[in-house]
């Protein structure tokens, strides 16, 4: 480029110092930096003139040869890379912001995002927090990306509460989260812990859904999993023991939608939906809500209504509907044999009529096959005005949801 005598300027100069940073020269950038800011750059001009000697032959014919020197102008960007080259060195990183600053250049965003990255990569959280608390003070709102990285330095160092924090300070300065900042925030936790935290994880999956992003929800699925799980895991228990059916989920999984859903139900009479799901699906929706039933009266709140399980359609033409799914057994396996809860057919919705059958037959104790046969028989659904489309369900009573959570909290003191 010298030799064809163009002369370079700041992004020519800045491509090179790039170069080196991304193939880990930094000495090599930093000596370059200093070299061109000290003596810039300098390229040899050679003048020519014209040759007459033979009459048949004109030539060029070097003349002299002038030394020039290049200036060498660094913009932000040129302390931008060069930061980039500190690695974990902050003070480094610092000097060169505060060096821009007095040569009359003012750090962008990414100059602060990249001193916010090199703070956290030391260790040193708050200080990166503190940054980001400066960059507004200087007047810089932060953006996305730069709010994007303090979360995943939160992340990282196991600082999930602060990395909520940061998020819904997002919303409250209306900064709309991009699809990395989704994902760092969703994958921040990687085991199960108390209500509140799964109930931040789905209002950040909902979120993200209305917000147009495709979520890779594998992590959130296996987090919610493994809280669920924890219903029917005891102290003693290894994790490993109930190994992960993540893989049964169908690609258009209604899953995380149906536990945001009960789990940010406040409603006191609880009806679990599960239409539309799968048996394994089914499974963890009932279990996410009694692990919320459970937290809820662990923290002193008791049980005030049964809890009402909606199947699916039952009789479709006065013909009782198969269970081809296999999700009416699975739940009541689960509730009656794994947890000991006593499960009863219940009363059926028939457009706005809902009859419920206290005193029946159906409320003393049944097994597993009574249970079965009795809410899917033809007996069960007859109704003095008959109906085109009938929901069959089962009952668990707060009798019996009672018992079973005084026996789980008597069993954990111990």
């Amino acid at each position: 480029m010298l030799q064809a005598g163009v002369q370079p300027n700041a992004q020519c100069f800045n491509i090179l110092l790039h170069a080196c940073v991304e193939s880990c020269q930094f000495d090599r950038a930093f000596r370059l930096f200093q070299c061109w800011k000290e003596r810039g750059l300098r390229r040899t001009v050679t003048d020519y003139h014209l040759n007459n000697s033979n009459q048949r032959r004109v030539s060029l014919r070097p003349y002299s040869h002038i030394t020039e020197r290049v200036p060498f102008r660094p913009t932000t960007s040129t302390y931008n890379i060069l930061m980039k080259a500190c690695g974990t060195d902050y003070y480094r990183a610092k000097a060169l912001m505060d060096e821009m600053k007095t040569l009359g250049l003012s750090p962008n965003h990414i100059s602060w995002s990249i001193l916010i990255d090199i703070c956290g990569g030391s260790g040193n959280v708050m200080g990166a927090i503190q940054i980001l608390r400066s960059m507004r003070e200087s007047g810089i709102q932060p953006d996305v990306i730069t709010y994007t990285t303090a979360i995943k330095i939160c992340v990282e160092h196991k600082n999930i509460k602060l990395a909520f924090t940061l998020f819904d300070e997002m919303q409250k300065y209306q900064i709309k989260p991009n699809l990395v900042t989704y994902n760092t925030i969703l994958r921040a936790r990687d085991r199960y812990g108390s209500l509140q935290q799964v109930q931040q994880c789905l209002a950040v999956y909902q979120h993200m859904r209305k917000a147009g992003y495709k979520p890779k929800d594998y992590y959130l699925k296996r987090l919610v999993e493994e809280w669920c799980e924890g219903v029917i895991q005891n102290e003693h228990q290894n994790k490993s023991q109930f190994a992960s059916r993540l893989t049964e989920f169908g690609p258009q999984s209604l899953l995380l939608e149906k536990v945001a859903e009960h789990l940010q139900d406040s409603a006191e009479s609880l009806s679990i939906d599960l239409r539309g799901l799968s048996k394994v699906e089914a499974r963890i929706v009932v279990l996410a809500v009694l692990r919320m039933i459970k937290e809820k009266f662990i923290a002193g709140n008791s049980i005030k209504d049964d809890v009402s399980i909606i199947l699916g359609l039952e009789e479709l033409g006065g013909h009782a509907a198969k269970d081809d799914s296999g999700v009416k057994e699975a739940v009541v396996r689960l509730l009656q044999h794994d947890l000991g809860l006593h499960v009863f057919a219940s009363g059926f919705r028939t457009g706005n009529d809902v009859r419920r059958d206290k005193g029946s037959p159906t409320h003393s104790s049944l097994n597993l096959e009574e249970v079965l046969e009795r809410s899917g028989s033809p007996q069960a659904l007859e109704s003095p005005t008959r109906r085109p489309v009938v929901l069959q369900r089962l009952k668990v009573t707060r009798k019996s949801l009672n018992h079973w959570l005084q026996r789980r909290t008597r069993s954990s003191t111990h």
